[in-house]
């Protein structure tokens, strides 16, 4: 059972960019991934008798969307209705909750909250105010105590018994068809050390790993566009009526329940309610980097020793389809490593002919000698890992990179080592 369940960034009108000379099948992967993604957060909403779905970040553009997907969407809002599910779509600004409305035609059990306008809602007796964290209002008093709407005051004579946060930031101005890490125009939900305020529930949505204060509950989109993001994908469940402890009476009103009553029933929260909270995953494609060592052989070994390790993964056949990257440790060795690096097409043309996606749900889609080698073989006997005066310049080089980690406190460096002294070693 869930409360209310939370969908990141559905982003159903952009598709997820194409791996280069993919089959029919994994392009049609590709292209549903978004919507199926979508569809597994309506149907955990529907299975989890949860009283609302809330979609934020960026769930369709209207203005480049087409009619079909727009109807597709309508559909599943309806038979969410229909259910007793409404669907709270968080936007900027009242502009985009009518371009939203209009390009949906405004079907039942649409429901929008912007950062002025929050949303009331009644989940199984429990009074739940559901606001946005963009905006000068949320970015100034998320740290404290929300200020209330004039929509929320005269919503009920009573203030909402939880308060739902939601906010995130901005990943699409960088997520390209080369890859590249997202950047976002926010760094952290809350400023440093602060924590939401005492009966809000906190989610933040993000396509990047990053760290957040006790309370608040990161998510990631349903579906990753690029393997750099920061988790393939889930939406988020919240059972906000098993929080807390029994209702208590305060002697007063503190701020942020305007003006009720000194009875007002307010149930407390534990500062962190995690065990409350569930991700679902969603996501129809992964990624993933699977690290071999191979320290001899042709493309036909090469290939059966990546198909074995591929075969081991044991994908279930209805799961996402698997992209993987397959790195090479050559043990230190030059030589191997600018040998996998000529023979990689040739491996990849074989493990390509054994792949089925009818049966097996694991696309290699890169191969290569592993950038994240260590470096210290080239230290310890840097004469059989390159020849003449390579095998000094290397050793030399690899000391100055392990001496920079050690410092850093993590690896750095390495990917820019290998690829000066292959090639050295190739000229």
């Amino acid at each position: 059972m869930a409360d209310i369940v939370f969908a990141f960034d559905a982003a159903l009108d952009r598709p997820l960019p194409l791996p280069a000379a993919a089959p029919a099948d994994v392009i049609d992967a590709f292209a549903a991934a978004p919507w199926e993604a979508f569809e597994v957060a309506v149907t955990t909403a529907r299975q989890s008798r949860a009283a609302a779905l809330v979609l934020f970040g960026s769930t369709l553009d209207v203005l480049r969307a087409s009619p079909a997907q727009a109807a597709r969407l309508r559909g599943l809002v309806t038979a969410l209705a229909a259910e007793g599910c409404l669907t709270v779509w968080v936007a900027d600004d009242a502009t985009e909750c009518a371009n939203v409305a209009r390009a949906l035609a405004e079907p039942t059990g649409l429901s929008f909250v912007t950062p002025s306008a929050p949303q009331r809602l009644d989940v199984r007796g429990l009074s739940v105010e559901i606001c946005s964290a963009r905006g000068p209002m949320g970015a100034t008093t998320g740290a404290g105590q929300l200020v209330p709407s004039f929509a929320s005051a005269h919503a009920s004579l009573l203030p909402a018994q939880r308060r739902i946060v939601v906010g995130w930031d901005d990943a699409w101005s960088s997520i390209h068809a080369e890859g590249a890490a997202p950047m976002h125009g926010l760094h952290a939900p809350l400023a440093t050390g602060s924590g939401p305020a005492s009966g809000t529930f906190f989610v933040w949505g993000s396509r990047r790993l990053q760290a957040v204060p006790a309370g608040v509950h990161p998510l990631p989109a349903l579906q990753a566009r690029v393997a750099s993001e920061a988790a393939a994908g889930h939406c988020g469940a919240v059972t906000l009526t098993t929080l807390g402890a029994a209702p208590f009476h305060p002697t007063s009103a503190g701020p942020g329940v305007g003006s009720a009553a000194p009875s007002a029933l307010i149930f407390p929260v534990n500062s962190d309610a995690r065990p409350a909270w569930r991700e679902v995953p969603t996501h129809r494609v992964t990624w993933r980097t699977l690290t071999l060592e191979s320290l001899a052989g042709n493309d036909e070994e090469l290939a059966t020793t990546i198909w074995g390790a591929i075969e081991s993964m044991t994908p279930d056949p209805a799961g996402p389809l698997h992209v993987v990257r397959v790195a090479i440790d050559c043990g230190g060795s030059l030589t191997r490593r600018i040998h996998v690096s000529e023979i990689s097409a040739e491996t990849m043309g074989r493990l390509r002919e054994l792949f089925d996606p009818r049966s097996f749900r694991v696309w290699c889609q890169e191969l290569e000698a592993d950038r994240n080698e260590p470096l210290l073989p080239l230290v310890r006997n840097a004469s059989s890992s390159a020849s003449g005066t390579t095998a000094s310049f290397a050793s030399l080089l690899a000391e100055k990179v392990l001496e920079a980690e050690k410092h850093a406190g993590a690896p750095g460096g390495r990917e820019s080592a290998w690829v000066a002294l292959e090639l050295m070693e190739s000229t």
